[in-house]
């Protein structure tokens, strides 16, 4: 799906201008046709998360063509892949064996692979989004016959050093495996939806596991689908 520059405005909350001069400034992807703007649906959602930049819920309705409540779909991936706490390491890759241990990888794709994959993707680009937080990916989404997608949370116990947008060193890492390319991008605009909210930058902070962090990551992402709700009923 391709946005317009009108649309990708009121998605970040800013004058068209802005989007223009991000388009040179910050790397917002885009294509000219017939010397208009236009952007692919998933190069925005991706834009917005590892960039740590705040937008409008309206990214789920004129994005994604859904409503689906972020809090519940978040959580519930990340129910399934748990949270690690104090995994060692001072390099991506020993973390990232420590990370995906466990989780549920098909036949068709090792860890070895994936490990390649992820390290792959930060030498072209850095996935933190700041406040110590990265989101290790590969430049493609992994999309894996699995039955439902996985998020696993993993506490670093040394700080991971990696170019960040606020110069946080990185000490939480979100893995995600997904079935679809479409909810993988999903979760990761709802990933960068919910970090904005204090009560969950807090609970990460604190290192907060189990029930009082997936309540916590509920509630905030729950807050944000009735937001969104709303806009998309205003919505002309």
């Amino acid at each position: 799906m391709e946005l317009t520059l009108k649309q990708v405005a009121e998605v970040f909350r800013v004058p068209e201008t802005r989007i223009i001069q991000w388009t040179t400034t910050r790397g917002l992807p885009f294509e000219l046709v017939a010397d208009q703007y236009r952007f692919h649906r998933a190069d925005v959602l991706e834009w917005a998360a590892t960039n740590n930049h705040e937008f409008s819920p309206l990214i789920y309705s004129r994005v994604n063509g859904d409503l689906t409540s972020a809090g519940t779909h978040f959580t519930d991936a990340l129910q399934v892949g748990g949270v690690i706490n104090q995994i060692e390491g001072k390099d991506l890759r020993p973390i990232l064996e420590q990370a995906l241990d466990g989780l549920p990888l098909p036949n068709s794709m090792d860890s070895a692979t994936l490990i390649e994959l992820f390290v792959a993707r930060e030498c072209v680009g850095s996935s933190a989004i700041g406040r110590g937080i990265a989101v290790p990916h590969p430049r493609q989404p992994v999309v894996l016959s699995i039955p439902q997608a996985v998020v696993r949370l993993c506490y670093l116990q040394t700080p991971l050093e990696l170019p960040t947008p606020d110069n946080v060193p990185v000490d939480k890492l979100f893995l995600m495996i997904c079935p679809t390319a479409h909810e993988h991008l999903q979760l990761l605009a709802r990933l960068a939806a919910l970090v904005q909210t204090d009560e969950v930058r807090d609970a990460l902070a604190k290192r907060l596991t189990g029930k009082p962090l997936f309540q916590i990551l509920r509630d905030a992402g729950q807050r944000f689908h009735e937001e969104a709700e709303v806009r998309a009923g205003d919505a002309p």
